[in-house]
């Protein structure tokens, strides 16, 4: 997972990459909520650093 220079398109990697583009109507919350339901997982302990530094250590989705 990664954005773009400009920060407004999120490239999500799996089996294919699929590019999302970021709207500024979406607060924090609702953004980590989106970004778990497209990616089915929780986030990686490099991306949880690199995206949520403020997040504790425990989960950041939640489990199905």
């Amino acid at each position: 997972m990664a954005f773009s220079p400009d920060g407004r398109t999120l490239a999500v990697g799996g089996p294919t990459v699929q590019l999302w583009s970021v709207t500024t109507s979406l607060n924090p919350a609702e953004a980590v909520e989106q970004v778990c339901r497209d990616l089915d997982r929780d986030f990686t302990a490099d991306e949880r650093a690199a995206y949520l530094r403020d997040e504790s250590a425990g989960p950041v989705c939640p489990s199905d």
